[in-house]
């Protein structure tokens, strides 16, 4: 359309208004103007609507039959081949702005190279404004000096295979099969893409490593394994396991591939394979437990142990169970201690049978608790020896402190390390004046919400809670209520302006009173008025402690069963829902 109104010098915007065919809705790829535009030029509509990009919901776009996203498609930057706009000049009489043409494979995303030049694509303009953007002829008259005198031009490499693969694919030619045609393309595309980008670490590289030109290579790894099938990916991702410690969880091993599967595309059913790909992995040769997650849901029960979470919960010595474990033919003996997985079930009968009571020492260094720190907990009633009176110093069982574990853990996030509040239950404790078992109360009351496992750190040592919220719910100096700001934290809304605007709608009461340490009046939301939401409302957080899963798959259960935000005024509350709603969507 671009190039019929430049044969009459003026804009593809005002040539669609004269002729009727706006500009915007053959950008949109919508049928009736491509056939209007098809007549116009005395071609059949088919022509048009092959490559034209159309669109196909809210948020995808098609071209020839394969969806993609429509945000990275529609980018400010047009890329292109000035090798093939130069033959296209070459090539004909007309006016070179008039003689080049865009191809729309230039638009998606996972195309980097000119399969014919065998060059990269480079960024011919950047324009904010669509029309303006696609406006093709106008954009050429621009660039055309450049794209004859070869000052634009792009890196000269070989194609990959993946790149000739999405180019047949693409266009319907044909090729060898591959475990990858059954799948979406794009879907494919990107999980080449992670899949490579994670491979990248058994070369000693890190994803903050990958020049932007250089993401190709990541597409061609991924392709390399994945073209094969899942048997194939799980070797790779085997070997990956050992990058890292298994009590880092799986994020630290698989950063970008995790988040992608796990958060970025959970929604999206084409990533459902490579999902579940992803998980039998994870579940048959990780050891997840309490606290960790298993991409996106939370563990609640342990389905293998390793020699190293076995010894740790029963207190038995890691060397004499692994000497167990390997005569019964339970592990591989090949694996590390921390990798050296059995079925927990299976082997439950023969640990109990090994589990000797220990002392007090023994346990609290087991589970890192620290002298004074258990101290104050048995003192507090936490902590409680399984034998009293006993003429033995041997009264304490290692299970019970991996119950205790595992009981602060449920709901909690895991982080890479202590950053932006977060503290240790004796630290925090200590900074407070408290004692821990106030904090601990806390937890398992659902008083404190933001608890953590810190991946730096094992044990008790491990358990993090987020201070200015043990602070504001428990601390002697502060108010006997929270801050709008620390209960918009708590609940888990994210932004204060959600809660803010639920207490001036009325929604949600507070109570007025003086701030200790400004001497101001402000508003607080007391013991009352936090029962009250608590009693109306719920959100994503407090369901995800609840659960035991995470916010993302709850997020995902309640649009599937059409339960959508509080709004009844048109506001925007954030993600808090009514309770009652939610109970009915997520009942049993």
């Amino acid at each position: 359309m671009s190039r019929l109104a430049a044969v009459g010098g003026v804009s593809a915007a005002d040539f669609g208004r004269d002729v009727e065919i706006p500009f915007t809705a053959v950008l949109k790829g919508e049928q009736s103007s491509l056939e209007a535009l098809g007549h116009l030029c005395g071609q059949p509509g088919g022509v048009f609507r092959e490559w034209t990009p159309k669109i196909v919901g809210s948020a995808k776009r098609s071209i020839r039959d394969h969806l993609f996203p429509v945000r990275p498609l529609l980018t400010s930057e047009v890329r292109g081949c000035p090798c093939c706009l130069r033959e296209d000049i070459e090539g004909s009489t007309l006016p070179s702005h008039r003689a080049m043409t865009f191809r729309s494979h230039w638009l998606i995303h996972h195309v980097s190279l000119c399969l014919r030049h065998e060059r990269e694509l480079v960024v011919l303009w950047k324009v904010s404004e669509q029309t303006q953007r696609y406006d093709t002829s106008t954009q050429f008259r621009l660039i055309a000096d450049r794209v004859m005198d070869e000052s634009l031009g792009g890196d000269e490499r070989e194609a990959t295979d993946f790149e000739i693969w999405f180019d047949q694919r693409l266009t319907g030619g044909p090729h060898e099969k591959t475990w990858l045609d059954d799948h979406p393309l794009h879907a494919a595309s990107v999980f080449c893409r992670l899949l490579g980008t994670a491979l990248l670490r058994l070369q000693g590289i890190n994803a903050s490593q990958i020049a932007p030109g250089s993401v190709w290579a990541c597409y061609q790894s991924g392709f390399d394994v994945a073209r094969h099938g899942a048997q194939a990916i799980r070797r790779e991702l085997q070997k990956l396991n050992h990058c890292a410690e298994p009590r880092r969880g799986p994020k630290a091993v698989f950063p970008s591939l995790y988040d992608g599967l796990a958060y970025d595309y959970v929604d999206d059913p084409d990533f459902a394979p490579y999902r579940e790909v992803f998980a039998q992995h994870l579940r048959e040769s990780w050891p997840l437990g309490p606290g960790d997650e298993l991409l996106g849901t939370a563990v609640t029960v342990r389905k293998l142990h390793s020699v190293r979470t076995a010894a740790e919960e029963t207190g038995i010595d890691s060397r004499r169970l692994r000497k167990l474990l390997e005569a019964s033919s339970m592990i591989d003996a090949s694996l590390p201690d921390a990798w050296a997985v059995f079925e927990a079930e299976a082997a439950r009968p023969m640990l109990a049978s090994l589990i000797n009571l220990t002392s007090a020492k023994e346990f609290f260094d087991a589970f890192d608790i620290g002298r004074s720190q258990f101290n104050l907990l048995v003192e507090d009633g936490i902590l409680q020896p399984s034998l009293v009176d006993a003429d033995t110093k041997h009264v304490w069982d290692p299970r019970e402190g991996r119950a205790f574990m595992d009981r602060l853990l449920i709901g909690a996030e895991t982080i890479q390390q202590a950053q932006h509040g977060w503290e240790s239950i004796a630290k925090s404790a200590q900074r407070l004046k408290l004692r821990p078992a106030d904090i601990i109360r806390a937890i398992w009351d659902g008083r404190i919400q933001r608890v953590a496992r810190n991946a730096q750190f094992d044990g008790y040592a491990s358990i993090h809670v987020y201070h200015d919220e043990v602070a504001q719910a428990l601390a002697q100096e502060t108010p006997s209520a929270m801050s709008l700001e620390m209960f918009t934290k708590t609940v888990g809304l994210g932004n204060p302006v959600y809660l803010n605007r639920l207490v001036r709608q009325g929604h949600v009461p507070t109570t007025e009173m003086r701030n200790p340490r400004t001497g101001a009046m402000q508003r607080f939301i007391g013991t009352e008025d936090a029962a009250a939401f608590y009693l109306r409302f719920t959100t994503l957080r407090i369901l995800s402690r609840a659960k035991g899963t995470t916010w993302q798959s709850l997020s995902h259960r309640l649009r599937a069963a059409g339960v959508t935000p509080f709004s009844p005024d048109g506001f925007d509350y954030g993600h808090v829902y009514l309770k009652k709603d939610v109970e009915a969507a997520l009942a049993d």
